[in-house]
């Protein structure tokens, strides 16, 4: 992730870190307190936090290695905010194709609603690697999910559109 100009980010914060399950709602709880003041609505702070619970909980199952890669920015874009985490870890080659395989039929989906209660009718069936928490993010939280593999790593980026709100 770019770093952002000098002043512009209302919250930037980057961690690299060997991922636990205990850490989630820690980083969770502080992103919350970080980015509280500046979004006006609850919902949409709800929204910001799910996205980033999903994307922290993908990396605690599917990592391999010591360590990962959390970023996170919220800053101002003309009228409104625009928040975007990005993650990094490395995967098994067998679960990197696995997730390669789902984001690319998330990303071809053009109802990405209709995406996700599909993946939850699948899911009643096999109960394991459903897939079900990245498909949350475009379908819940309206923030665009993105891909990109360097070797062994998966990066996963989720964009919001637009936050209303600003400084409190």
């Amino acid at each position: 992730m770019s770093a952002p100009e000098k002043g512009r980010a209302l919250v930037s914060f980057s961690l690299c870190f060997q991922p636990l399950a205990a850490q989630i709602n820690g980083l969770r709880g502080v992103l919350s307190e970080l980015c509280a003041p500046y979004l006006d609505d609850p919902d949409e702070l709800s929204r910001l936090l799910l996205a980033a619970h999903e994307l922290l909980e993908n990396i605690v199952k599917y990592s391999t290695g010591s360590f990962a890669e959390f970023h996170f920015l919220l800053e101002p874009d003309e009228h409104c905010l625009r928040a975007r985490l990005r993650t990094k870890n490395r995967a098994h080659p067998d679960r990197l194709a696995d997730a390669q395989q789902r984001l690319d039929a998330l990303a071809a989906a053009s109802d990405k609603v209709a995406h996700y209660d599909e993946l939850i009718r699948a899911s009643a069936k096999h109960r394991e690697g459903s897939g079900l928490g990245l498909a949350r993010i475009p379908a819940e939280t309206e923030m665009q999910l993105c891909y990109s593999t360097e070797q062994d790593w998966l990066i996963l980026t989720a964009e919001s559109i637009a936050f209303a709100g600003g400084p409190r």
